[in-house]
């Protein structure tokens, strides 16, 4: 299958503290240095798993930038697509985890995404219909989302990203095919709280019942809720040893995409991700080099 990818990318700085976090000091530990982005996070995933993979995007003509495509390129992400911006920035986030793998916070710098305007699409919209499926994540403009929502022919996938920015889907909520939410985003598009399962149901209701087709609202250490017009439950987390929880989200959005393209129910395609999931809490990477799809079945079974 032939998944486009259009979202962020950015170069990931991650702290990690060896023993308990202790806010408002130096805390002791460790600092990588990688490559992230939800929609470029999204795109390794699906390579990994075994898809053909577009990544369109943005990045600064700067040192980053370079490294980024270079990376992309070297691990079968499609990047032709993608265009170098002069005079900006490549995207970056920053990002403290505690000593048990938990983000405590975070700064991202996504400017750069602004660049990916209905004008940058426009040029690529034929490339983008070709596709089996199409992917946006919240980083990009709020017009351009609307331009994919009202353009797009193939089945259309979101992440909303993060609370601040999940408001820009409103617009392309009954084109999506499937959404997958955490908690405070699904709280924000549904104008619902979400604490517990039940809170879930009735704001993954209300989602559908804004056109989405399938919903996906994480629920942290208690899973993930998941619903269509057919059904909804809850699916419990798969974790066998937690190193870190960045990325786990996006391996989980992956793996659903590649589960409904393969025609898997809503119950299955939560399985699927939550196997994925696992698999990536298991490396100290964002994407865990190791992700296949062979070890995804294994684990979800």
């Amino acid at each position: 299958m032939k998944i486009c990818v259009i979202g962020g990318l950015n170069v990931d700085i991650t702290g990690q503290t060896a023993a308990k976090l202790i806010p408002h000091d130096s805390n002791p530990g460790h600092v990588s240095l990688s490559l992230g982005g939800v929609g470029r996070n999204i795109a390794e995933n699906l390579v990994r798993l075994g898809a053909g993979v577009s990544l369109i995007t943005a990045l600064g003509d700067d040192r980053n930038g370079l490294w980024a495509r270079s990376e992309c390129e070297g691990i079968g992400i499609d990047m032709s697509a993608s265009a170098e911006i002069t005079g900006m920035p490549t995207g970056s986030y920053l990002c403290l985890n505690d000593d048990q793998g938990e983000l405590h916070c975070a700064v991202s710098d996504m400017r750069v995404c602004d660049c990916v305007t209905p004008d940058f699409l426009r040029g690529r919209l034929d490339l983008i219909n070709s596709f089996d499926a199409a992917v946006i994540d919240a980083n990009l403009p709020e017009e351009s989302i609307r331009f994919l929502a009202e353009q797009c022919r193939v089945p259309l996938a979101a992440d909303p990203v993060s609370v601040r920015k999940a408001g820009k889907l409103w617009d392309a909520l009954p084109r999506l095919t499937l959404i997958k939410p955490n908690r405070a985003e699904a709280a924000e598009l549904s104008g619902r709280p979400v604490g517990t399962p039940e809170e879930a149901r009735v704001a993954a209701s209300a989602l559908l019942g804004l056109g989405v087709r399938r919903v996906m609202i994480s629920l942290g250490e208690q899973g993930v809720w998941y619903a269509d017009a057919e059904a909804s439950g809850q699916e419990k987390p798969r974790p066998r040893q937690v190193v870190s929880t960045n990325g786990c989200g996006d391996a989980f959005f992956a793996a659903c995409l590649i589960a409904m393209l393969e025609g898997m129910d809503t119950r299955t395609m939560a399985r699927m991700g939550q196997a994925a999931a696992a698999l990536c809490a298991e490396s100290r990477a964002a994407v865990n080099p190791d992700m296949t799809w062979q070890k995804v079945l294994g684990r979800a079974r």
